[in-house]
């Protein structure tokens, strides 16, 4: 049971040391069709076009294709170095004309991650195939569990009818996809590192040269298609695509300091294809570089907070905490008024069950209240014996008359 006699409120004022106060850029005018600017961290959406018109991925689409290939890693299915021989399935010379490749050949034999990497750096149409037969034996097969797990997250709109993006029946939204795209570098934070971050790959080399004379026999630096690595300050990642039906697609991420932002770019149509390629990676730089110039990720330092006093418990004080860790991407003017303030009551009666909220912490800026965090008990404290209760209860009698 709370006793209410006396609430304690302070308010904090965040001092501002690393993020300069100025007029907001203004948001970039895009060609593309479709367009978002999501906060990795707190899922806030710091700009849009039309982020729910729907669009062909194209290979884009590998990135559901990626996450699948590193689950089954963490499931234990296979290893990075397993060794795949690779079917007239997987092979380059199954794909379309125009396909991207990654250069396989049937019979050659690639370690596991070979693949993820010919899938993620070179984009590889053939790796995808390669990849789905590895996994599940077949394609429907393969595009019924890239469904599964879409759906399993959440995703209402997104939709694949194969691995490699080349249909344009599948579906996605910009919307959808930034926020995909935040799940799966969650789930696996080393495959920025491991692949989408390295500018070039190598293939087939000595090793993966099947036993039979081969078609494909000398090795080629591939290029990653992401073409903001290296000239972006801390873009690792992360895929693009390109059909005819969709137009030039990418999506682009980037950290620097606390904060990273996912920068999704789709339907650049009626353009030239080298044009496409780099109305692409302007855009999404620019999206990028708007959001690193107007907005931060800040991690609040948590209120300290003395212990309560308690009446009729066992013990006498009880100690507490935030229940939470906040987290916020603000702007330069929502940072210049961002203020918490802490609603504690000074004290309670036993019992008190661990756990229990007590107070509250609430963050708000000039425009709203953005979050609030419970304060609970750190302990349980059971109700006292019949002789310090009728104490207590006498004590706090005497205070209120003394002290009305």
């Amino acid at each position: 049971m709370t006793n209410m006699k006396k609430i304690i409120s302070f308010i904090y004022l965040i001092l501002l040391f690393s993020f300069q106060v100025g007029a907001l850029d203004s948001a970039p005018d895009l060609i593309a069709a479709s367009a978002i600017l999501y906060d990795f961290t707190t899922g806030r959406v710091l700009f849009e076009k039309e982020p729910d018109r729907i669009v062909p991925p194209a290979s884009m689409t590998k990135l559901i294709t990626l996450y699948l290939g590193w689950q089954n890693l963490e499931n234990g299915n296979f290893r990075r170095d397993d060794k795949v021989e690779i079917t007239s399935e997987g092979s380059t010379f199954s794909r379309p004309p125009g396909s991207s490749l990654m250069l396989l050949e049937e019979g050659q034999n690639v370690s596991y991650l070979e693949i993820l990497k010919g899938l993620a750096i070179s984009s590889g149409n053939d790796a995808a195939y390669a990849l789905a037969y590895t996994i599940s034996g077949s394609e429907k097969l393969f595009v019924e569990e890239m469904n599964q797990l879409v759906q399993s997250l959440g995703y209402d709109v997104m939709h694949f009818e194969d691995p490699d993006g080349w249909s344009a029946d599948n579906r996605i939204t910009a919307r959808e996809y930034a926020a995909f795209s935040a799940d799966y570098i969650r789930a696996f934070p080393y495959a920025l590192d491991e692949i989408h971050s390295q500018e070039y790959f190598l293939y087939p080399k000595e090793e993966n040269l099947p036993d039979h004379d081969a078609r494909i026999i000398t090795p080629r630096k591939k290029k990653n298609t992401n073409s903001l690595l290296g000239k972006v300050p801390g873009v690792d990642g992360l895929k693009t695509g390109y059909i005819d039906e969709s137009g030039f697609n990418f999506t682009a991420t980037a950290k620097r300091d606390t904060s990273r932002y996912i920068a999704v770019i789709l339907g650049i149509k009626d353009v030239p294809y080298w044009e496409g390629i780099n109305i692409r990676a302007q855009e999404a730089a620019a999206l990028l570089e708007y959001g690193f110039s107007n907005y931060k990720t800040i991690y609040p330092v948590k209120p300290d907070f003395k212990n309560m006093k308690i009446w009729e418990g066992e013990t006498n004080s009880l100690t507490v905490q935030m229940d939470g860790e906040p987290v916020f991407t603000l702007s330069m003017d929502e940072m210049t008024s961002f203020t918490s303030t802490v609603t504690l009551d000074e004290e309670m009666t036993a019992p008190i069950e661990k756990g229990e909220p007590v107070g509250v912490v609430r963050y708000r800026t000039s425009d709203g209240e953005l979050e609030e965090f419970s304060i609970i008990a750190t302990q349980s404290i059971h109700k006292a014996n019949i002789f310090k209760v009728l104490w207590h209860k006498i004590v706090r009698q005497y205070q209120h008359l003394t002290n009305p």
